[in-house]
């Protein structure tokens, strides 16, 4: 159906989702997608490792990790909750809400994104047939409510002073309506989303099994440290601890908590860390030093626990996009401004050193 035949509800404008922009013939198999530490964050949460507490009065389900909450309402009316599909889904329209409107531009465009419920199925690397289109309907369903029932409150930490980001709904808006997924984003939410950074998003992540939610943690997590603009400039885009890629990973236990059972760190922390990472078809990995420098056997199959959450991993994306020219005109636009400043500054500095004539009192 053409997108001017798509019955919207107000507010929400047509933006079909594409694995890679509509004029590059070929698929890349990456996409473009606004991203924050507060989506970044909500993305490693789910109800089922990170159960909620839930009020008996209002109904309302808090999770708390440090300086961040997720409120859901109505919590034991939703069918599925918080999950990795909720994610895959927000994703998807976070990469349709990218595609509609221009970063850090001149105000939002539209808040709203639709989805051929078809596309998603593609998407997802589902078989096109009308069982599989009924189960993925029926999910979604389930996950738009989720979102429609998120409000999220965190603090973020900045070079200077920190910013406090009051409760905000992530979405306003959603339905399927004839073959068409709608969602509408809040302002507040797209307004963020927009002032925040892009990364370049593995179209493969939604095809990740979801029944290893620790896959789908790991491979937003690695392609985010790729997209990082400083990473990149410092050369240290493809390197990072293992301990940061573990708390990411809600369903690998802690190191205190498998201590205090059966003590098999290697069984419930090593194996699924590994496991989950080989099955990310589109990165290769090895584990290294801080340098990058690979580690010999004796490193890697004779340490405690305490080495091993020292290591790092080294990791290359398959067919990553070249991000050359995006960071030179970055480079320049900085540029551009620092000589502005400096020519301000000069001129400044001359009129303050320039003689002043006494104001004379009046006869």
């Amino acid at each position: 159906m053409a997108n001017d035949q798509v019955l919207a509800p107000k507010g929400i404008e047509p933006a079909i989702i594409q694995p890679v922009p509509l004029t590059e013939p070929e698929p890349s198999g990456y996409a473009p997608m606004l991203q924050g530490a507060g989506s970044n964050k909500l993305s490693q949460i789910t109800t089922r490792s990170t159960p909620p507490d839930v009020d008996a009065i209002t109904g309302v389900a808090i999770i708390t990790d440090g300086e961040y909450k997720v409120f859901i309402e109505k919590y034991s009316e939703l069918a599925g909750g918080l999950r990795i599909s909720t994610h895959k889904l927000l994703d998807a329209c976070t990469i349709a809400l990218t595609a509609q409107n221009h970063y850090r531009g001149d105000g939002i465009t539209t808040t709203g994104v639709i989805i051929p419920l078809d596309e998603y199925v593609r998407l997802l690397g589902k078989p096109s047939t009308k069982a599989t289109r009924d189960e993925v309907r029926k999910r979604v369903k389930e996950d738009l409510e989720t979102l429609f029932s998120i409000s999220i409150e965190w603090t973020e930490k900045g070079q200077k002073k920190n910013r406090d980001f009051s409760k905000m709904r992530i979405v306003t808006s959603q339905g399927i309506k004839r073959g068409n997924i709608l969602l509408g984003f809040s302002p507040e939410f797209a307004k963020y989303l927009t002032g925040a950074y892009i990364m370049q998003y593995p179209t493969a992540l939604l095809k990740i099994d979801e029944r290893n939610p620790n896959s789908y943690h790991l491979g937003r997590k690695l392609l985010l440290h790729r997209s990082i603009d400083n990473n990149i400039r410092k050369g240290t885009s493809n390197l990072i601890s293992v301990r940061a890629l573990l708390d990411v990973c809600p369903d690998i236990p802690t190191y205190e908590e498998v201590m205090s059972g059966d003590r098999a760190v290697d069984r419930r922390i090593k194996t699924p860390f590994e496991n989950a990472l080989t099955a990310l078809d589109f990165i290769t990995w090895e584990y290294s030093n801080a340098k990058g420098a690979p580690l010999a056997d004796e490193q890697l199959h004779h340490g405690t626990y305490a080495d091993f959450i020292t290591l790092f991993i080294k990791f290359e994306v398959k067919d990553f996009p070249d991000q050359t020219p995006r960071l030179e005109s970055r480079s320049d636009e900085s540029g551009n401004k620092e000589t502005k400043k400096h020519k301000f500054s000069k001129k400044k500095m001359a009129a303050s050193a320039s003689p002043v004539r006494p104001r004379h009192a009046r006869d």
